[in-house]
């Protein structure tokens, strides 16, 4: 089971609920007010965090995953992240629209250290079909039936999945932010693309938002980037990355090479 440790994970989960240019501009808070306004705020059931309620009616999150160009309308959010026991329950919830970083400080309390952390962001329609509802659950998204339709043969949201990458956890290199580490195999990122019909299985998210030198390669840390480069040792060129989620490329084996979302697209990388 992957603990949870990392607060910059969190903060990084809650830079990509918010990111992506919908939201500059006014303030934060003010912007998600008003995107959501129309809205159906749908909540999680405590007691089973693979269901929530939609409009009054109990949905039921399935396994089976769709593309992002299987979307219908935006209809619904729910937009928390659900610290998760063993047996499903909901041991803590946080509004990504207004926690602060000392809230979010308390989800790393030893108390949650053996649970999965689940962020749930919005809630679409599917394209001519009402019998289904889709929810971007852990990143990807997944359909959602009605709990009164579900038999012995659905297969329900793993909640559980994702939590510990197979093969181990994937890290920002801390000597190059182009490069992720899992164990003792390096991947580095390319500038291909890749398109999203060849992702493969979820790996692991990343969460992470990283400064870095463009020559250097090295991570910036807060009191660098406040910093002129007198000295001129430093190209100076700066570049931003926001790590999101790692995934299977089909047909290829993930010690060779895995896709790695970066500011919502999907870039080639390889292992060296």
């Amino acid at each position: 089971m992957k603990k949870i440790s990392k607060i910059t994970a969190i903060c990084g989960i809650l830079f990509t609920v918010i990111s992506g240019g919908v939201l500059t501009g006014c303030s934060l808070q003010d912007r998600i007010k008003e995107y959501s306004k129309d809205k159906e705020e749908c909540l999680l059931n405590s007691e089973n965090v693979t269901q929530f309620t939609y409009k009054g009616d109990s949905y039921t999150i399935l396994e089976e995953k769709v593309s992002n160009s299987s979307l219908g309308a935006w209809v619904g959010y729910i937009r928390k992240l659900a610290v998760v026991n063993e047996e499903g329950k909901i041991l803590s919830q946080e509004n990504t629209e207004t926690a602060e970083l000392s809230s979010l400080e308390e989800i790393t309390d030893s108390d949650f250290q053996d649970a999965y952390m689940i962020p749930f962001l919005n809630v679409y329609a599917a394209p001519n079909d009402d019998t289904f509802l889709i929810v971007d659950a852990r990143g990807e998204y997944h359909k959602a039936i009605l709990s009164s339709k579900v038999t012995g043969e659905s297969e329900i949201f793993n909640y559980k999945a994702g939590g510990e990458a197979e093969g181990g956890n994937f890290e920002l290199n801390p000597q190059n932010a182009t490069q992720l580490i899992r164990n003792h195999t390096i991947y580095q990122v390319t500038s291909e693309r890749v398109s999203e019909e060849t992702l493969g299985n979820y790996l692991d998210m990343i969460a992470e938002h990283v400064t870095f030198d463009v020559d250097t390669k090295l991570p910036l840390s807060n009191e660098e980037l406040k910093k002129i480069d007198w000295s001129g040792t430093g190209s100076g060129k700066r570049e931003n990355r926001m790590y999101q989620a790692v995934y299977e490329i089909s047909g290829v084996d993930s010690s060779e090479a895995i896709a790695v979302e970066i500011d919502n697209q999907y870039y080639l990388a390889k292992a060296q």
